[in-house]
């Protein structure tokens, strides 16, 4: 018999309670910010899903990644837009 791969969510919420006593370490401000990327990460997760990595935490990082960068374009873009002085 072959070995069954639990399901990539599963898989995501194992991480996330392997990373609650970290979580719990944190100051109130970066829980947040914490859970804020945790939830980013489950908005991408089929994403997860098809990049087939052994480590599910390598694409929950990726697509934290992929978000965060797309908030510092979208700041850039602001400022662009700011006439100079």
């Amino acid at each position: 018999m072959g070995r069954t791969i639990a399901p990539y969510s599963r898989q995501m919420l194992q991480i996330e309670e392997n990373l609650s006593d970290f979580r719990r370490s944190l100051r109130k401000q970066d829980q947040e910010i914490f859970d804020d990327l945790i939830r980013i990460s489950k908005l991408q997760v089929q994403a997860g899903v098809m990049a087939s990595l052994p480590y599910p935490i390598d694409s929950m990082i990726l697509t934290m990644l992929i978000d965060l960068k797309k908030e510092v374009n979208e700041i850039k873009k602001g400022l662009k837009k700011i006439p100079d002085k």
